[in-house]
């Protein structure tokens, strides 16, 4: 008896090497390669839905031996240095730690320094990723529960990354087993408007200094001087995301659309002879395409927020995978709530806003007295240089003195734009300040 839909192979045991099998849907994967090794088994194909993704998924079920272990973790690698394939997953139980704390209440941690230095070697060769582990802490554990490690994990290929951004790790509770069963999962959580961020690169536009010489003046804000550098961000930042996407438009689809034009026309030449006209569409149509390759790289480099690269170094791609993994890696995928985990978008607001109150409530009973506390005095001309106000000079060299790429405020506008555009906002910028120290 058995699902038509279903599929499988095996690497089976022999004396104490334990039996691997590996199962899968056929509507889902498409195997097309294993290879059977001591304590590991390797598949390749394609991953069938959505996006036809080419994988390769090794299965590990290492024995307690330091020798075997290291022979698989370098069988591993060679095999992989010959591969094509570049999302991977590495999956199993490794009996092998990364850190210390991996193990718990055993009499002794000492014998295990070999095994996780040459254990994290492994990972770090290969780059791969021990995604986000939740609900439990360990995976396998003894009869009586209180001997317990880290020994099953999932590492995956920063590719794998770029196509499963959300990955992670779901430890189950055991049953029969001393193991814990791991589910992988990648959802989407759609968490509202993406947060407005200001990008360096629309300098290199001629366009975008018009753009704010025209716009700024324009928004008429009553109150005081904080509030009215705040409120025309505010609106500024509306009609920002509208050039944005109507004047300086999508860099990608651009650059793709060029693309497609310059390869009409060079079809066009290898049949017939281009005339003048459209030699000179094509010369330009290049010149446009360079722009807009240092636009999209720029782009990418801000986002990646990479700064041991120059810019010119022509990494997009490179720069595109750091973005992916700068996001999965710093993403809030969920929150404990009355000890039970929860990835519902509601629950993890809720949490988060209340951890932000919390911090910012004041606490009476943590207020300090500093009755008969004698402080050193300053001098007069201190205290007048102190109390003095702020002069233009003394403003801009705060503001140049910050990293550009730095921004003061959740409103998305970095230190970058502040300097680009100083001489057409540094008269609200004064009257803000003038209202901070009248405070």
């Amino acid at each position: 008896m058995g699902s038509n839909d279903i599929k499988w192979v095996e690497n089976s045991a022999i004396n104490n090497v334990r039996g691997i099998i590996t199962i899968w849907r056929k509507k889902c994967f498409q195997m097309s390669r294993f290879c059977n090794g001591r304590n590991y088994f390797i598949i390749k194909g394609i991953w069938k839905l959505g996006t036809k993704v080419p994988v390769t998924i090794v299965t590990v079920y290492c024995s307690g031996s330091l020798r075997e272990k290291k022979e698989v973790w370098e069988e591993i690698s060679n095999f992989r240095v010959l591969q094509v394939t570049k999302a991977w997953c590495v999956v199993g139980d490794f009996n092998s730690i990364r850190r210390r704390e991996e193990r718990k209440n055993l009499l002794s941690v000492s014998d295990y320094g070999s095994e996780i230095v040459g254990f994290n070697n492994f990972i770090e060769k290969e780059e791969l990723d021990d995604i986000l582990m939740i609900d439990r802490k360990f995976t396998w554990y003894k009869p009586n529960d209180l001997v317990k490690s880290r020994i099953d994990r999932d590492l995956v290929s920063k590719e794998w990354v770029e196509v499963w951004s959300h990955s992670k790790q779901h430890v189950l509770s055991k049953s029969v087993s001393d193991h814990c069963a791991i589910i992988v999962k990648s959802e989407n959580v759609d968490w509202g408007p993406k947060p407005f961020r200001s990008l360096d690169v629309w300098q290199s536009d001629s366009r975008f200094k018009e753009f704010l010489k025209e716009s700024w003046p324009k928004y008429e804000v009553q109150g005081g001087g904080i509030y009215i550098f705040k409120e025309k961000l505010k609106k500024l930042k509306v009609y920002l995301k509208v050039w944005n996407r109507e004047v300086f438009r999508d860099v990608i689809k651009e650059g793709d659309g060029l693309l497609k034009r310059i390869r009409e026309l060079d079809a066009r030449d290898d049949d017939l002879d281009l005339n003048e006209q459209e030699r000179e569409e094509r010369k330009s149509l290049l010149a446009d395409l360079n722009k807009n390759l240092f636009k999209q790289e720029a782009v990418a480099k801000q986002k990646a927020r990479l700064k041991w690269l120059k810019q010119g170094d022509l990494n997009t791609k490179f720069f595109h995978s750091s973005i992916k993994w700068r996001r999965a890696k710093n993403e809030l995928h969920g929150v404990f709530k009355n000890g039970r985990w929860s990835e519902d978008k509601d629950v993890v607001k809720d949490k988060v806003r209340e951890f932000l109150e919390a911090r910012f409530v004041g606490n009476e009973e943590l207020s300090v007295r500093l009755d008969n506390v004698r402080f050193n005095s300053i001098s007069e001309e201190d205290n007048q240089m102190l109390v003095g106000s702020f002069s233009v000079e003394e403003i801009k060299e705060a503001v140049w003195s910050c990293n550009s790429s730095k921004s003061p405020d959740p409103d998305g506008f970095n230190m970058d734009f502040i300097k680009f555009s100083w001489e057409l906002i540094k008269a609200n910028i004064m009257v803000a300040v003038k209202d901070f120290k009248s405070f």
